[in-house]
C-alpha cells in the first residue's frame, strides 16, 4: 500500500462529486416517517453489487442483478423503497419492483436501465405502487448534491433503526488524484449478512467519484464487503434483501483507480464504518461486541472463531446481562472450526487501554467465580463497547467481527413486529 493517508469526514453519500441524493416520505410507513429515496449520479457510473445468499430472494435482489448484468456494470444509481420487503410475493412483486424503477426513470428522464432498485421492511407485502406514484416526482425534484440531500436519503432507508449511518473519507491515488468515497446503511435487525457476487435488512450503497472500471470495482467491492459487513452480526439471520451497491462516476478524473491500494483502502474503510455503525445500532442493543481473533492458521478459520463468538446467542445474552461467562466464548469458539490447541488460548477483555484476562492457557483466571467475576461484572455493565481479543496460539492470520448484546428490548421488538 501506498502511504495516502485517509481523510476522514462527517459527510454523507453526496459527498463524492456528480451525486444527488433525496427522501421523502409516501404513506408507506404508518409513522408517516420518510420511506423512499434515491442516490443518482449526474452522469453514467460504473456499478457494482453483492447480494445476500438466502435462497429466497426478494424481487428488488433479482431485478437489480439482471439490469447490472444486461447493462454491463452501468448504472445512474438507485431507488430505495423502505417499510415493504417485496420479498416472497411472486411475479407479481417482480413486476411491481420493475414498475418502481419504471416510475423513477420516468421522473429523472433517465433512459430505461439506468437505475437500480432496493427495499426492506416487512416480507410479504407488495409495494403499494399507487405511494410511488403519487410521490416519486418529489423525491426526483428534492434531489440534492448536498448534505442535507444524503441525510435526507440516509433516513429514508431506515426501518427499525434508531438512527442513519453515514461514512464519507477522501484520499490521494498514486497519480496524485484527490477521490471521496461516500456510503450510507441501515441494519438492525435480521442481521448476519452472506453476501456474494452474483447471487429488518442490511442495505448499503456507497459512491465515489473515483474513476473505476465496473470490473474492477466488482472486485474491491467483493473483497472488501466480505471483510467488513458478512462479518457482522445481530441475530444470526441472513435477510432475503441485503444489498450493498457501489457507485463510481469517474467525476474526479485522473487515472483509473480500480487496482490502487488507496483506493480499496478507502472503499474499505467507509464498508467498516457502516459496518460497525449496524452492529452498534442492533434492534434492542445496549453494548456493542467486537471480537478480534489472532493466532489463527488461515485467514478463513481466523474469520470463523471471530464470527462464532459474535453471533453465539449465549455470548449475547451473558454480555447483556453484564457476565463474563467465559465457557461461553471458549464454546464458541470449539465449535467455530478454526483448529488450536486448547491448552495454548488466551481471551482477554480490552477497556480502553486496559487489558482484563479471561482465559489463559485454556483455563479460566482465578477468581471469576467471586472477587475477580464481581469486578468484571461491575465493569461489563459501564461498558457500551465491549471489545474481546482471542489468542489462538495456532498461527499467523487475524480477523475482526462486529455484534451486540442480545436484550429483553430485541425480544419486544421482533414479537411484536407486524402486531
Amino acid at each position: 500500500m501506498n502511504g495516502s493517508t485517509l481523510s476522514v469526514t462527517e459527510q454523507g453519500v453526496t459527498y463524492p462529486k456528480g451525486f444527488r441524493a433525496s427522501g421523502v416520505a409516501s404513506g408507506i410507513k404508518r409513522s408517516l416517517r420518510p420511506d423512499l429515496a434515491l442516490l443518482v449520479s449526474d452522469r453514467e457510473a460504473s456499478a457494482a453489487g453483492v447480494f445476500t445468499t438466502n435462497r429466497i430472494r426478494a424481487a428488488p435482489v433479482l431485478l437489480t442483478e439482471e439490469i447490472l448484468a444486461r447493462q454491463g456494470g452501468m448504472s445512474r444509481g438507485v431507488v430505495v423503497v423502505s417499510g415493504v420487503a417485496n420479498a416472497l410475493t411472486g411475479p407479481e412483486g417482480y413486476a411491481d419492483s420493475a414498475r418502481v424503477i419504471e416510475l423513477a426513470e420516468q421522473a429523472l428522464g433517465a433512459s430505461h436501465g439506468s437505475l437500480l432498485h432496493a427495499a426492506t421492511g416487512v416480507i410479504g407485502p407488495r409495494i403499494p405502487l399507487p405511494a410511488i406514484e403519487r410521490h416519486i416526482g418529489a423525491a426526483v425534484e428534492a434531489l440534492a448534491p448536498t448534505r442535507e440531500g444524503g441525510f435526507r436519503a440516509a433516513s429514508a432507508i431506515l426501518t427499525t433503526d434508531t438512527t442513519t449511518k453515514e461514512a464519507a473519507v477522501a484520499v490521494k491515488l498514486a497519480d496524485g488524484t484527490r477521490v471521496r468515497v461516500a456510503g450510507m446503511a441501515k441494519g438492525s435487525g435480521m442481521i448476519a449478512p452472506s453476501l456474494a457476487p452474483p447471487h429488518a435488512t442490511t442495505l448499503a450503497f456507497l459512491s465515489t467519484d473515483a474513476k473505476v472500471d465496473s470490473e474492477d470495482l466488482q472486485t474491491v467491492l467483493n473483497q472488501e464487503a466480505d471483510r467488513t459487513f458478512n462479518m457482522v452480526s445481530v441475530d444470526g439471520d441472513t435477510s432475503t434483501n441485503d444489498t450493498v451497491l457501489l457507485f463510481a462516476n469517474g467525476a474526479a478524473g485522473g487515472c483509473s483507480a480500480g487496482k490502487d491500494p488507496a483506493f480499496v483502502r478507502a472503499v474499505g474503510a467507509v464498508l467498516e464504518q457502516l459496518a460497525k455503525a449496524v452492529a452498534r445500532d442492533g434492534e434492542g442493543a445496549t453494548k456493542m461486541l467486537t471480537v478480534h481473533v489472532a493466532g489463527a492458521e488461515d485467514a478463513a478459520e481466523a474469520r470463523s472463531a471471530a464470527k462464532a463468538i459474535a453471533r453465539s446467542v449465549l455470548v449475547k445474552t451473558a454480555l447483556f446481562g453484564a457476565d463474563p461467562n467465559v465457557g461461553r466464548i471458549a464454546c464458541a469458539l470449539g465449535y467455530s472450526g478454526a483448529r488450536f490447541d486448547a491448552s495454548r488460548l488466551r481471551v482477554d477483555l480490552r477497556e480502553k487501554g486496559n487489558r482484563w484476562p479471561l482465559i489463559q492457557n485454556g483455563t479460566p483466571v482465578p477468581g471469576l467465580d467471586n472477587g475477580m467475576g464481581h469486578r468484571l461484572h461491575a465493569l461489563l455493565r459501564r461498558m457500551d463497547e465491549v471489545v474481546l481479543e482471542v489468542e489462538l496460539g495456532n498461527g499467523v492470520a487475524d480477523a475482526t467481527a462486529w455484534g451486540c448484546d442480545l436484550s429483553y428490548g430485541y425480544v419486544h421488538i421482533n414479537a411484536h413486529y407486524r402486531t
